[in-house]
C-alpha cells in the first residue's frame, strides 16, 4: 500500500515518540513536541509516512554548512519505519523525498551514520543506493 510523505505536525508527537522508541531512543510526548519545534527553528525537516492516516515512518533532514566543501551537507537523522511496515518501500521513499530535498537545497553530499550493529540497516541503506564511506566515533556526553 502506497504511503504518504507529509512535514511532521505537533500533533503526530505521539506517533513519533512511538517511532523513536522502536529506533532505540524512547522518548516522550512533550519531548518530541518540543524537539520538533526546535528543529523547524533552525531549519531542519522532518517528515513522517501515513498508510490509512496513520503515521507508520519517520525521517529528519539536517543541513549544515561545512569546512569540507563549498555547499553544505546534508545529514539523514532518524529515519525509521514501523516493524509492521517495513518492506513495502516506505523507508525508501522517505529517503528519496529528503535526499531531493537536500539537493533543493545545494548540498554536495548526502549521509547517514548509523550503529555498527544495525546489520538491517546497512543493508538497507545500501538497497536504496548509499556507499559505505567510513566510520563513525562518538561518546554520549554528561550533564
Amino acid at each position: 500500500m502506497p504511503s504518504t510523505i507529509r512535514d511532521a505536525r505537533a500533533s503526530d508527537a505521539t506517533a513519533i515518540a512511538e517511532l523513536l522508541g522502536e529506533l532505540g531512543y524512547p522518548a516522550s510526548e512533550a519531548a518530541v513536541a518540543s524537539r520538533l519545534e526546535r528543529l523547524v527553528i533552525v531549519g531542519d525537516r522532518v517528515v513522517v509516512a501515513e498508510v490509512d492516516r496513520e503515521v507508520v515512518g519517520l525521517a529528519h533532514l539536517h543541513v549544515s554548512p561545512t569546512i569540507e566543501h563549498e555547499r553544505p551537507a546534508g545529514r539523514l537523522g532518524a529515519l525509521v519505519v514501523l516493524e509492521s511496515h517495513r518492506g513495502q518501500g516506505i523507508g525508501r521513499q522517505l529517503v528519496e523525498t529528503l535526499e531531493t530535498e537536500a539537493t533543493a537545497r545545494g548540498c554536495a553530499v548526502f549521509f547517514v551514520t548509523t550503529a555498527e550493529r544495525r546489520n538491517d540497516a546497512h543493508a538497507f541503506y545500501e538497497s536504496v543506493g548509499l556507499e559505505r564511506t567510513g566510520r563513525r566515533y562518538g561518546r554520549t556526553l554528561s550533564q
